[in-house]
Protein backbone atom coordinates (compact mmCIF):
# COMPACT_ATOMS: atom_id res chain seq x y z
CA UNK A 1 0.00 0.00 0.00
CA UNK A 2 1.04 3.82 -0.63
CA UNK A 3 2.86 5.21 2.24
CA UNK A 4 0.61 7.75 3.53
CA UNK A 5 1.83 11.08 4.85
CA UNK A 6 1.05 11.25 9.55
CA UNK A 7 -1.60 14.11 9.51
CA UNK A 8 -1.80 16.61 13.04
CA UNK A 9 1.78 15.55 14.35
CA UNK A 10 1.61 16.77 17.32
CA UNK A 11 5.33 17.53 17.54
CA UNK A 12 5.32 19.24 14.60
CA UNK A 13 7.43 17.81 11.66
CA UNK A 14 6.66 15.30 9.86
CA UNK A 15 7.95 11.82 9.93
CA UNK A 16 9.55 10.09 6.65
CA UNK A 17 6.98 7.50 5.59
CA UNK A 18 7.36 4.19 7.23
CA UNK A 19 7.28 1.03 5.48
CA UNK A 20 3.52 -0.71 5.36
CA UNK A 21 3.28 -2.51 8.06
CA UNK A 22 0.61 -5.29 9.07
CA UNK A 23 -2.77 -3.85 10.75
CA UNK A 24 -1.63 -4.92 13.91
CA UNK A 25 1.77 -3.48 14.37
CA UNK A 26 3.08 -1.40 15.90
CA UNK A 27 3.80 1.86 14.79
CA UNK A 28 7.50 3.82 15.93
CA UNK A 29 6.90 7.11 16.79
CA UNK A 30 8.12 9.64 14.73
CA UNK A 31 9.20 11.92 17.50
CA UNK A 32 12.15 12.95 19.23
CA UNK A 33 12.00 13.10 22.91
CA UNK A 34 13.53 14.71 25.70
CA UNK A 35 14.88 11.45 27.24
CA UNK A 36 18.03 12.45 29.50
CA UNK A 37 19.98 9.32 28.47
CA UNK A 38 19.62 9.34 25.00
CA UNK A 39 18.66 5.84 24.17
CA UNK A 40 14.60 5.97 23.80
CA UNK A 41 14.31 9.24 21.12
CA UNK A 42 15.23 7.23 18.23
CA UNK A 43 13.01 6.13 15.93
CA UNK A 44 14.26 2.45 16.02
CA UNK A 45 12.10 1.77 19.74
CA UNK A 46 8.29 1.31 19.77
CA UNK A 47 6.43 3.51 21.58
CA UNK A 48 3.77 1.94 23.91
CA UNK A 49 0.29 3.44 25.83
CA UNK A 50 -0.82 1.60 28.66
CA UNK A 51 -3.99 2.22 27.77
CA UNK A 52 -3.83 0.31 24.29
CA UNK A 53 -1.99 1.27 21.34
CA UNK A 54 -2.21 4.64 19.55
CA UNK A 55 -2.56 3.45 16.06
CA UNK A 56 -5.92 2.12 14.00
CA UNK A 57 -6.19 0.90 10.66
CA UNK A 58 -8.54 3.31 8.49
CA UNK A 59 -8.84 1.46 5.21
CA UNK A 60 -6.23 -0.94 5.38
CA UNK A 61 -3.45 1.90 6.28
CA UNK A 62 -2.62 1.91 10.27
CA UNK A 63 -3.05 5.75 11.29
CA UNK A 64 -1.58 7.48 14.10
CA UNK A 65 -3.91 8.91 16.68
CA UNK A 66 -3.00 11.70 17.29
CA UNK A 67 -1.75 13.02 21.17
CA UNK A 68 -2.81 15.71 23.37
CA UNK A 69 0.73 18.35 23.63
CA UNK A 70 1.82 18.23 26.86
CA UNK A 71 3.58 21.27 28.47
CA UNK A 72 7.42 20.73 28.95
CA UNK A 73 8.66 21.45 32.40
CA UNK A 74 11.98 21.27 33.19
CA UNK A 75 11.12 18.25 35.71
CA UNK A 76 8.91 16.25 33.36
CA UNK A 77 9.20 12.65 34.14
CA UNK A 78 11.61 11.12 31.73
CA UNK A 79 10.04 8.17 31.70
CA UNK A 80 6.34 9.79 30.23
CA UNK A 81 7.39 9.36 26.87
CA UNK A 82 7.37 5.31 27.09
CA UNK A 83 4.16 5.69 27.88
CA UNK A 84 3.53 5.36 31.17
CA UNK A 85 2.84 8.47 32.45
CA UNK A 86 -0.81 10.16 32.91
CA UNK A 87 -3.37 7.42 31.02
CA UNK A 88 -5.42 5.61 33.64
CA UNK A 89 -4.19 1.54 32.79
CA UNK A 90 -6.82 -0.51 32.18
CA UNK A 91 -7.86 -3.53 34.02
CA UNK A 92 -5.58 -5.74 31.94
CA UNK A 93 -2.31 -4.43 31.96
CA UNK A 94 -2.50 -2.04 34.69
CA UNK A 95 0.70 -1.68 36.85
CA UNK A 96 0.20 -2.33 40.74
CA UNK A 97 -0.39 -0.10 43.10
CA UNK A 98 2.46 1.94 43.76
CA UNK A 99 3.60 2.73 48.02
CA UNK A 100 3.47 6.52 47.88
CA UNK A 101 6.83 7.97 46.49
CA UNK A 102 9.34 8.96 49.17
CA UNK A 103 11.90 11.19 49.33
CA UNK A 104 14.81 8.97 49.58
CA UNK A 105 13.53 7.21 46.31
CA UNK A 106 16.07 7.44 43.68
CA UNK A 107 13.45 6.16 41.14
CA UNK A 108 10.67 7.90 41.91
CA UNK A 109 8.80 4.34 42.55
CA UNK A 110 8.85 4.07 46.31
CA UNK A 111 9.22 0.65 46.68
CA UNK A 112 12.91 0.85 48.63
CA UNK A 113 11.75 4.47 49.87
CA UNK A 114 8.87 2.99 51.62
CA UNK A 115 11.09 -0.20 53.44
CA UNK A 116 13.47 2.53 54.23
CA UNK A 117 10.22 4.57 56.01
CA UNK A 118 8.94 1.53 57.86
CA UNK A 119 12.25 0.70 58.95
CA UNK A 120 12.44 4.60 60.30
CA UNK A 121 9.22 4.73 61.45
CA UNK A 122 9.63 1.35 63.56
CA UNK A 123 12.68 2.31 65.47
CA UNK A 124 11.26 6.19 66.15
CA UNK A 125 8.19 4.40 67.25
CA UNK A 126 10.23 2.05 69.46
CA UNK A 127 12.28 4.78 70.84
CA UNK A 128 9.45 6.42 71.69
CA UNK A 129 7.86 3.85 73.72
CA UNK A 130 10.65 3.04 75.44
CA UNK A 131 11.10 6.68 76.41
CA UNK A 132 7.75 6.37 77.79
CA UNK A 133 8.49 3.26 79.87
CA UNK A 134 11.29 5.72 81.57
CA UNK A 135 9.42 8.84 81.66
CA UNK A 136 6.17 7.20 83.43
CA UNK A 137 7.77 5.88 86.20
CA UNK A 138 10.75 7.51 87.19
CA UNK A 139 11.05 5.95 90.49
CA UNK A 140 11.02 2.43 89.39
CA UNK A 141 14.64 2.42 87.72
CA UNK A 142 15.33 -1.32 88.43
CA UNK A 143 11.69 -2.33 87.37
CA UNK A 144 10.75 -1.19 84.08
CA UNK A 145 13.49 0.07 81.87
CA UNK A 146 15.85 -2.67 83.09
CA UNK A 147 14.35 -5.53 81.73
CA UNK A 148 14.10 -3.84 77.80
CA UNK A 149 17.48 -2.92 78.15
CA UNK A 150 19.20 -5.69 80.19
CA UNK A 151 21.27 -8.03 77.80
CA UNK A 152 22.17 -11.46 78.78
CA UNK A 153 25.64 -11.48 80.33
CA UNK A 154 24.90 -7.92 81.83
CA UNK A 155 26.41 -7.45 85.43
CA UNK A 156 23.97 -6.24 88.60
CA UNK A 157 24.55 -2.78 89.30
CA UNK A 158 26.79 -1.53 91.64
CA UNK A 159 29.88 -4.11 92.74
CA UNK A 160 33.23 -3.41 92.03
CA UNK A 161 36.68 -4.72 89.52
CA UNK A 162 39.60 -5.99 91.14
CA UNK A 163 42.42 -7.73 88.54
CA UNK A 164 44.69 -11.03 90.84
CA UNK A 165 47.20 -13.15 89.32
CA UNK A 166 48.24 -16.42 90.17
CA UNK A 167 52.27 -18.14 90.24
CA UNK A 168 50.85 -21.62 91.33
CA UNK A 169 49.66 -24.69 89.63
CA UNK A 170 46.33 -24.42 91.06
CA UNK A 171 43.92 -21.61 92.72
CA UNK A 172 42.93 -22.93 95.98
CA UNK A 173 39.09 -22.25 95.65
CA UNK A 174 35.94 -23.75 95.12
CA UNK A 175 33.42 -22.20 92.71
CA UNK A 176 29.82 -22.63 92.83
CA UNK A 177 26.67 -21.42 90.70
CA UNK A 178 25.46 -18.06 92.74
CA UNK A 179 21.99 -20.30 92.52
CA UNK A 180 23.54 -22.58 94.88
CA UNK A 181 24.73 -20.27 97.78
CA UNK A 182 21.19 -19.09 98.17
CA UNK A 183 21.25 -20.61 101.40
CA UNK A 184 24.31 -19.81 102.85
CA UNK A 185 26.67 -17.30 101.07
CA UNK A 186 24.11 -14.90 99.55
CA UNK A 187 21.37 -15.90 102.40
CA UNK A 188 20.95 -11.96 102.95
CA UNK A 189 21.49 -11.25 99.06
CA UNK A 190 18.60 -10.00 96.83
CA UNK A 191 17.05 -12.81 94.18
CA UNK A 192 17.38 -10.15 91.53
CA UNK A 193 20.84 -9.74 91.99
CA UNK A 194 21.26 -13.64 92.33
CA UNK A 195 19.48 -13.68 88.80
CA UNK A 196 21.88 -11.36 87.12
CA UNK A 197 24.65 -13.39 87.76
CA UNK A 198 23.70 -15.80 85.78
CA UNK A 199 25.68 -19.33 86.23
CA UNK A 200 29.16 -17.40 86.47
CA UNK A 201 31.98 -18.59 89.06
CA UNK A 202 31.06 -18.09 92.83
CA UNK A 203 34.32 -18.31 94.98
CA UNK A 204 32.39 -20.49 97.55
CA UNK A 205 35.41 -21.75 99.63
CA UNK A 206 38.80 -20.73 99.91
CA UNK A 207 41.81 -22.88 101.21
CA UNK A 208 44.27 -21.64 103.69
CA UNK A 209 47.43 -20.29 102.38
CA UNK A 210 45.99 -20.72 99.05
CA UNK A 211 47.07 -18.41 96.01
CA UNK A 212 43.82 -17.39 95.79
CA UNK A 213 43.78 -15.57 99.42
CA UNK A 214 47.42 -14.43 99.28
CA UNK A 215 45.71 -12.36 95.56
CA UNK A 216 43.04 -10.73 98.23
CA UNK A 217 40.42 -13.27 96.90
CA UNK A 218 37.37 -13.34 99.23
CA UNK A 219 34.52 -15.72 99.48
CA UNK A 220 31.52 -14.38 97.54
CA UNK A 221 33.78 -12.71 94.80
CA UNK A 222 32.98 -13.40 91.52
CA UNK A 223 35.29 -14.97 88.67
CA UNK A 224 34.84 -13.08 85.52
CA UNK A 225 37.76 -13.29 82.90
CA UNK A 226 40.64 -16.09 82.50
CA UNK A 227 43.56 -15.06 80.75
CA UNK A 228 41.36 -12.23 79.00
CA UNK A 229 38.32 -15.42 78.23
CA UNK A 230 35.10 -14.78 79.46
CA UNK A 231 33.88 -17.43 81.82
CA UNK A 232 30.35 -18.64 82.15
CA UNK A 233 30.27 -21.12 84.79
CA UNK A 234 32.21 -22.93 87.69
CA UNK A 235 33.50 -25.54 84.52
CA UNK A 236 34.32 -23.62 82.38
CA UNK A 237 36.64 -21.65 84.88
CA UNK A 238 38.02 -24.52 86.80
CA UNK A 239 39.43 -25.88 82.66
CA UNK A 240 40.79 -22.40 81.51
CA UNK A 241 42.17 -22.04 84.99
CA UNK A 242 44.16 -25.82 84.79
CA UNK A 243 45.02 -24.99 81.05
CA UNK A 244 46.02 -21.30 81.17
CA UNK A 245 49.46 -20.03 81.42
CA UNK A 246 51.21 -18.87 84.50
CA UNK A 247 51.78 -16.19 85.82
CA UNK A 248 47.76 -16.17 85.42
CA UNK A 249 45.89 -12.74 85.12
CA UNK A 250 42.28 -13.29 86.36
CA UNK A 251 39.82 -10.48 87.06
CA UNK A 252 37.41 -10.95 89.69
CA UNK A 253 33.65 -8.97 90.21
CA UNK A 254 32.67 -8.26 94.28
CA UNK A 255 28.75 -8.01 94.33
CA UNK A 256 27.16 -4.99 96.19
CA UNK A 257 25.75 -7.22 98.54
CA UNK A 258 27.07 -8.76 102.46
CA UNK A 259 28.14 -11.83 102.38
CA UNK A 260 26.86 -14.62 105.47
CA UNK A 261 30.18 -16.45 106.41
CA UNK A 262 28.70 -18.04 109.53
CA UNK A 263 32.15 -19.55 110.79
CA UNK A 264 35.30 -19.33 112.57
CA UNK A 265 38.11 -20.54 115.39
CA UNK A 266 36.62 -20.62 118.56
CA UNK A 267 36.96 -21.90 122.05
CA UNK A 268 34.17 -24.78 122.68
CA UNK A 269 32.59 -26.17 125.47
CA UNK A 270 29.57 -29.17 124.94
CA UNK A 271 30.34 -32.16 127.40
CA UNK A 272 29.03 -31.47 130.35
CA UNK A 273 25.51 -29.97 131.80
CA UNK A 274 26.38 -26.84 133.44
CA UNK A 275 24.97 -23.73 131.56
CA UNK A 276 27.81 -21.55 132.93
CA UNK A 277 31.25 -20.81 131.54
CA UNK A 278 33.95 -23.28 133.04
CA UNK A 279 36.33 -22.01 135.81
CA UNK A 280 39.54 -22.49 133.83
CA UNK A 281 40.54 -21.26 130.98
CA UNK A 282 42.01 -25.26 130.31
CA UNK A 283 38.87 -26.51 129.92
CA UNK A 284 37.72 -24.71 126.82
CA UNK A 285 38.96 -26.60 123.55
CA UNK A 286 39.68 -24.87 120.35
CA UNK A 287 37.49 -25.71 117.30
CA UNK A 288 37.06 -24.57 114.46
CA UNK A 289 32.94 -23.80 113.90
CA UNK A 290 30.65 -23.83 111.32
CA UNK A 291 27.07 -23.00 110.76
CA UNK A 292 26.04 -24.47 107.83
CA UNK A 293 28.04 -24.01 104.86
CA UNK A 294 28.38 -25.49 101.64
CA UNK A 295 28.75 -29.20 102.90
CA UNK A 296 26.47 -29.65 105.46
CA UNK A 297 22.63 -28.40 105.92
CA UNK A 298 21.85 -25.17 107.04
CA UNK A 299 20.78 -25.86 110.47
CA UNK A 300 23.82 -28.18 111.38
CA UNK A 301 26.54 -26.94 113.68
CA UNK A 302 29.63 -28.64 112.65
CA UNK A 303 33.15 -28.26 114.78
CA UNK A 304 37.01 -29.40 113.14
CA UNK A 305 39.76 -29.36 115.25
CA UNK A 306 41.15 -26.37 112.64
CA UNK A 307 40.54 -25.10 109.68
CA UNK A 308 42.69 -26.87 107.84
CA UNK A 309 40.91 -30.11 108.54
CA UNK A 310 37.69 -27.95 107.37
CA UNK A 311 39.53 -27.58 104.04
CA UNK A 312 40.22 -31.27 104.01
CA UNK A 313 36.75 -32.29 104.63
CA UNK A 314 35.28 -29.98 102.38
CA UNK A 315 37.48 -31.19 99.13
CA UNK A 316 36.98 -35.14 100.17
CA UNK A 317 33.05 -34.00 100.41
CA UNK A 318 32.71 -32.70 97.10
CA UNK A 319 35.26 -35.32 95.23
CA UNK A 320 32.74 -37.98 97.10
CA UNK A 321 35.47 -39.72 99.27
CA UNK A 322 35.15 -40.41 102.79
CA UNK A 323 36.07 -37.42 105.52
CA UNK A 324 39.24 -38.54 106.80
CA UNK A 325 39.08 -35.78 109.72
CA UNK A 326 37.21 -35.97 112.90
CA UNK A 327 34.28 -33.62 112.83
CA UNK A 328 31.96 -32.93 115.64
CA UNK A 329 28.13 -31.95 114.12
CA UNK A 330 25.35 -30.85 116.15
CA UNK A 331 21.55 -30.10 115.18
CA UNK A 332 20.01 -26.95 115.89
CA UNK A 333 16.28 -27.74 114.96
CA UNK A 334 14.68 -26.88 117.79
CA UNK A 335 17.32 -25.43 119.84
CA UNK A 336 17.56 -21.84 121.62
CA UNK A 337 19.91 -19.10 122.59
CA UNK A 338 20.21 -19.22 126.65
CA UNK A 339 19.30 -15.21 127.58
CA UNK A 340 19.82 -13.97 123.89
CA UNK A 341 18.09 -10.96 124.61
CA UNK A 342 20.64 -9.65 127.31
CA UNK A 343 24.19 -10.58 124.21
CA UNK A 344 26.90 -12.67 124.88
CA UNK A 345 27.76 -13.47 128.72
CA UNK A 346 31.27 -12.89 129.96
CA UNK A 347 34.02 -14.27 131.90
CA UNK A 348 37.03 -13.37 132.99
CA UNK A 349 40.50 -15.61 134.18
CA UNK A 350 43.28 -15.30 136.20
CA UNK A 351 46.04 -15.68 133.19
CA UNK A 352 43.94 -14.49 130.34
CA UNK A 353 44.22 -10.24 129.68
CA UNK A 354 40.90 -9.68 128.32
CA UNK A 355 37.47 -11.16 129.42
CA UNK A 356 36.07 -13.81 127.15
CA UNK A 357 32.16 -13.46 125.16
CA UNK A 358 30.56 -16.96 124.78
CA UNK A 359 27.08 -17.64 123.93
CA UNK A 360 25.10 -20.96 125.33
CA UNK A 361 23.26 -22.88 122.83
CA UNK A 362 20.27 -25.15 124.51
CA UNK A 363 19.90 -28.37 122.04
CA UNK A 364 16.57 -30.21 122.34
CA UNK A 365 18.22 -33.63 124.28
CA UNK A 366 21.99 -32.64 124.18
CA UNK A 367 23.96 -31.18 126.66
CA UNK A 368 24.40 -27.13 126.55
CA UNK A 369 27.41 -26.21 123.74
CA UNK A 370 28.80 -22.93 124.98
CA UNK A 371 31.43 -20.96 122.44
CA UNK A 372 33.70 -18.23 123.47
CA UNK A 373 35.60 -16.46 121.89
CA UNK A 374 38.54 -13.65 123.57
CA UNK A 375 37.22 -10.97 120.70
CA UNK A 376 33.62 -9.55 120.31
CA UNK A 377 33.89 -9.35 116.20
CA UNK A 378 35.11 -12.70 116.02
CA UNK A 379 32.11 -14.25 117.76
CA UNK A 380 29.80 -12.02 115.98
CA UNK A 381 29.31 -14.29 112.66
CA UNK A 382 28.86 -18.01 114.38
CA UNK A 383 27.02 -16.27 117.24
CA UNK A 384 24.31 -14.56 114.20
CA UNK A 385 24.09 -17.23 111.98
CA UNK A 386 23.03 -19.37 114.57
CA UNK A 387 20.01 -16.16 115.82
CA UNK A 388 19.23 -16.60 111.27
CA UNK A 389 18.80 -20.77 111.71
CA UNK A 390 16.14 -20.15 114.82
CA UNK A 391 14.41 -17.13 113.13
CA UNK A 392 14.09 -19.33 109.88
CA UNK A 393 12.69 -22.31 111.92
CA UNK A 394 10.14 -19.91 113.83
CA UNK A 395 9.18 -18.23 110.84
CA UNK A 396 8.57 -21.63 108.94
CA UNK A 397 6.15 -22.73 112.27
CA UNK A 398 4.89 -19.28 112.31
CA UNK A 399 6.02 -18.33 115.82
CA UNK A 400 8.06 -15.98 117.36
CA UNK A 401 11.81 -16.69 117.82
CA UNK A 402 12.45 -18.96 120.96
CA UNK A 403 14.83 -17.41 123.13
CA UNK A 404 15.61 -18.31 126.70
CA UNK A 405 14.54 -14.69 127.60
CA UNK A 406 12.58 -12.07 125.84
CA UNK A 407 13.99 -11.32 122.47
CA UNK A 408 16.50 -8.59 122.37
CA UNK A 409 15.82 -6.70 119.09
CA UNK A 410 19.03 -4.50 119.09
CA UNK A 411 21.89 -5.58 117.51
CA UNK A 412 24.31 -6.96 120.77
CA UNK A 413 27.53 -6.20 118.99
CA UNK A 414 26.51 -2.73 117.71
CA UNK A 415 26.87 -0.56 120.88
CA UNK A 416 25.79 -1.75 123.95
CA UNK A 417 27.16 0.56 127.06
CA UNK A 418 29.02 -2.27 128.52
CA UNK A 419 30.58 -3.67 125.24
CA UNK A 420 32.15 -0.23 124.65
CA UNK A 421 33.22 -0.26 128.36
CA UNK A 422 35.07 -3.39 128.22
CA UNK A 423 36.27 -1.96 124.54
CA UNK A 424 37.81 1.33 126.45
CA UNK A 425 39.02 -0.90 129.08
CA UNK A 426 41.43 -2.99 126.60
CA UNK A 427 42.50 0.12 124.68
CA UNK A 428 43.81 1.31 128.48
CA UNK A 429 45.62 -2.00 129.01
CA UNK A 430 47.43 -1.31 125.51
Amino acid sequence: PPATQLANDPWGAPAPPPAAPPSSALVPSAATNDDPFGIFGSGDVPSFNAAGPRSSAVGGVPQVQPMPPEPAAANSDPWADMGFGSAAPSVASAPAPQPPVDDGDLFGGGIGAAAARAQRESAAAAAESHAETITTDPASKSSAPRPKSKKKGDLPPGGEWYDAKIFTPTLGVMFFKPKELVDSLFLQTDKKLVDALDDRPVVAFIVEGSSARSAGVELGHVLLKVNGIDVKNPKEASRLIKEGPRPLPLLFYVPDTQVVVAEGEHMVKYNTKETGAPNSAKDWKPKYVVIGGIIAQPWMMNMYRSKSEYDIAVIETQARRPISVKVKQFSLQGARVQNDWQGPQMVKYKNKLHPWKYIVILPVSRNPIKIASPNLTSLKPVHEGIRRVLQAQQRDRGGAVTTAGPIRQPDSYGGRREDRDNDRDRERDR
